[in-house]
């Protein structure tokens, strides 16, 4: 699987892709999942079938050690080792990663846009939740607001008509059949707690994190 090979390598010594999320993106890959932008930059879609690529928004890609330090506003190795960005989560420039905590346990987390989703938080616990969180179909997941709302709930509330593409059936079968695991109807389910990176304060280790290496 070259190009999943392509996104493991550029993951820091310090900070691992997770055998589970590698795992995940040779399944999409062999399936046909690799698209190209029209600048020549690779990305892997949830979605094999070529009609839902220009749909897609979620989609992974290959971590740069650049867009990390603009997150931390850090030159220091070991600061940024903890922080890996990967996954595009909405069209306003949002994105998650792999962040390493001060326990050494890898957290997914969301780095909203700023000038769209202000998420800045952990957003699931373990790469399992958040094979399960992508599973579920939504076409974002940069908007917490959509969390108590199925995807279908919320194409039709917020688009009333069938643009996006439809759930995730490869990944859907590898999450249930190969892991064993529940997927839920809606992200809440998984995501109980989120944080906007304009509150005054918060418990969210990420949040903390973030803002302490980002005053050094």
């Amino acid at each position: 699987m070259e190009f999943t090979e392509e996104i493991a390598a550029a993951f820091p010594v310090g900070n691992k892709i997770p055998a589970l999320l590698k795992q995940a993106l040779q399944l999409l890959e062999a399936h046909g999942c690799v698209r190209k932008r029209r600048d020549g930059v690779r990305y892997i879609t949830l979605h094999p079938e070529p009609d839902y690529s220009d749909m897609c928004t979620i989609a992974f890609y290959t971590p740069d050690a650049a867009d990390t330090a603009l997150w931390t506003g850090s030159d220091d190795p070991e600061v940024n080792a903890r922080l890996t960005i990967f996954l595009r989560t909405g069209g306003d420039g949002s994105w998650a990663g792999l962040w390493r905590d001060n326990a050494g346990q890898q957290k997914v987390v969301h780095l909203g846009s700023g000038s769209g989703s202000l998420m800045l938080c952990i957003l699931t616990e373990s790469i399992e939740d958040l094979l399960r969180l992508l599973a579920i179909g939504y076409n974002e997941l940069c908007w917490p607001e959509h969390f108590d709302r199925t995807p279908r709930e919320v194409q039709a509330d917020e688009y009333g008509d069938n643009s996006d593409p439809p759930s995730p059936t490869l990944l859907r079968i590898h999450v249930t059949q190969t892991l064993g695991l529940h997927i839920p109807e809606r992200a809440s389910e998984i995501v109980q707690r989120t944080e906007s990176m304009d509150a005054m304060k918060s418990d969210d280790p990420f949040w903390n994190w973030l803002k302490h290496v980002r005053r050094e």
